[in-house]
């Protein structure tokens, strides 16, 4: 069904799987930029700005929580690592960031942030893809003995445990 005009294989899984690469690691390394300042460098600035929100807890206890949420996040996503968890957080963390720092301001400050999210839904929706350090990420029993060892593991379930692990695991 996929014939490429040189006579040789399929493509398409191969350029997906590289796209996906390239999606984690652009979004990745924003977000462990992201952290890195506000647990390092920009430490007190990102106080500052949670103090300013009123937020329980104090400023330094957000810019910790937050900066390391990012940093940790961004390092499952580049390495492919839960990937759709890490994509979640970190899909919600720009929700409020959008929400909360970039509200008021113009129309185009929103860009980068939107297309960040977009990054993280792209994840969160497809999974790492080939290329990742955890090959098979499924959560139930089943699996992960019949599987052991294998590259690729559960696909959702054809492995016998009635299609229940389909929502835990990444594909």
């Amino acid at each position: 069904m996929c014939k490429t005009s040189m006579g040789g294989g399929c493509t398409h899984k191969t350029a997906k799987n590289v796209g996906l690469l390239a999606l984690r690691i652009a979004v990745g390394v924003i977000f462990m930029y992201m952290g890195y300042l506000k647990l390092g460098p920009g430490h007190n600035l990102a106080t500052g700005m949670f103090a300013g929100m009123g937020l329980p807890g104090g400023g330094n206890f957000w810019a910790y929580f937050v900066g390391t949420l990012e940093f940790v996040g961004g390092a499952m996503v580049i390495l492919g690592a839960y990937a759709r968890y890490a994509a979640a957080w970190l899909a919600v963390i720009m929700v409020v960031a959008m929400l909360t720092v970039h509200r008021g301001g113009p129309f185009v400050g929103y860009f980068l942030p939107l297309s960040v999210l977009g990054g993280c839904l792209a994840l969160l929706g497809t999974g790492a893809g080939r290329y990742r350090l955890l090959k098979a990420e499924c959560c139930c029993k089943t699996c992960k003995a019949m599987y052991a060892g294998q590259e690729g593991g559960c696909d959702g379930c054809g492995g016998g445990c009635g299609g229940n692990c389909g929502d835990k695991m990444e594909k």
